[in-house]
């Protein structure tokens, strides 16, 4: 079943659809949450509650043609303002300054070869190197599988803006990845 004909029945009061809905997503919405804080608490009560929203506005909801992207969008807004209110601070700031955890494990978004530790070890230490808002472009991207559409009203950023972290991210780490190369070049032969 697509998304959109899950949403309907979930929009109808199905609650079969609810429970799937949850089922599906509730596990990758709690990684995408701690990519931005390891307040465990933090992050279960706010998944709770979007869901517990979403089931209460569930007749007035508009229709979406991607459950996960609408999940990231409410999840995201709803922990930068959660942050926002504990810290006393823009939860945007907040985020954006936070040594974000976008620590892509490589099987997830680059490469497919478990057995090649050097070459993951390698992009998680480049991973590093990237910004906050490049990690987390990348990891929605290539580990959550979404369009640049998905990503621009999650991040509640600009098409141009996401094509341009993505693109300058992968740069960044292609510079990373052909200095780990030559350096362990350098080690085999010395």
């Amino acid at each position: 079943m697509d998304d959109l004909q899950l949403w309907i029945r979930l929009k109808k009061g199905n609650q079969n659809a609810f429970k799937e809905i949850y089922d599906l997503h509730a596990g990758s919405l709690e990684n995408y949450a701690k990519k931005f804080t390891s307040d465990i608490e933090l992050i279960e009560d706010t998944i709770h509650d979007i869901f517990v929203q979403i089931w209460q506005k569930k007749e007035s909801l508009s229709d979406t043609d991607s459950i996960i992207k609408y999940l990231c969008v409410a999840l995201r807004r709803e922990l930068i303002r959660r942050i926002e209110k504990s810290h006393k601070t823009s939860g945007l700031d907040y985020v954006e300054n936070q040594d974000t955890n976008f620590d892509l494990s490589i099987e997830d978004i680059l490469i497919q070869d478990e057995t090649n530790e050097k070459i993951k070890t390698m992009l998680q230490q480049s991973f590093e190197f990237l910004s906050s808002r490049q990690r987390e472009a990348i990891y929605l991207k290539y580990y959550e599988e979404l369009s640049y559409e998905e990503i621009c009203e999650i991040m509640d950023i600009n098409y141009q803006s996401v094509r341009n972290l993505i693109s300058k991210g992968i740069i960044e780490l292609r510079k990373f990845i052909v200095m780990w190369f030559l350096f362990l070049l350098i080690a085999l032969y010395h």
